[in-house]
């Protein structure tokens, strides 16, 4: 059986990681291109040409670093994601809301997120589950029962199928 793939765009912490490691990549490489050639920069310049490379390293380091840290952390939110899918376990939750995320806006529209509900039938216990945001109103889906796949662990790690839900949409 093929495994089942789970959409994720790619998300402002991405973007911020790609340029945060640009940066400080550029920065830092500077800083040891410097170091490297220092006697050749101290022949060519006047004051303390020691200082660039430590300015340059001072600046492009900890860039470089957050760039990593954030690339990582986005990197394991994915593998987390692909793990939960692909163990299969999931629950039907029930759709009871669809509502705009009004903390995301792009293009001067809000996306959407679906507010799923599943009460656990052994300890009845409400379990939420918010999907990811989707840029077109699926209201076809409320009231509906969509797939989540949980972590038979830890409920709050989970996917929302959103798409298996859905016949295909194309958006123009």
């Amino acid at each position: 059986m093929e495994p089942k793939k789970c959409k994720y765009s790619i998300g402002a912490a991405d973007i911020v990681a790609l340029v945060f490691c640009i940066l400080g990549g550029s920065f830092t490489a500077i800083s040891v291109g410097f170091a490297l050639n220092l006697p050749a920069v101290q022949a060519h310049s006047t004051g303390n040409a020691a200082l660039f490379p430590l300015i340059f390293g001072a600046v492009g380091l900890p860039f470089l670093i957050v760039g990593i840290v954030t690339a990582a952390v986005s990197a394991h939110k994915r593998a987390e994601i692909r793990r939960v899918v692909s163990e299969g376990y999931y629950v039907a939750a029930e759709v009871v809301n669809i509502r705009p995320n009004y903390s995301v806006q792009v293009n001067g529209q809000c996306p959407y997120v679906l507010e799923c509900h599943y009460r656990d039938p052994a300890t009845g216990t409400l379990h939420v589950f918010l999907s990811r945001n989707l840029y077109f109103c699926p209201a076809e889906l409320q009231g509906s029962q969509v797939r989540v796949y949980v972590d038979r662990a830890r409920m709050d790690r989970y996917y929302v199928d959103v798409e298996g839900a859905l016949p295909d949409v194309q958006v123009h």
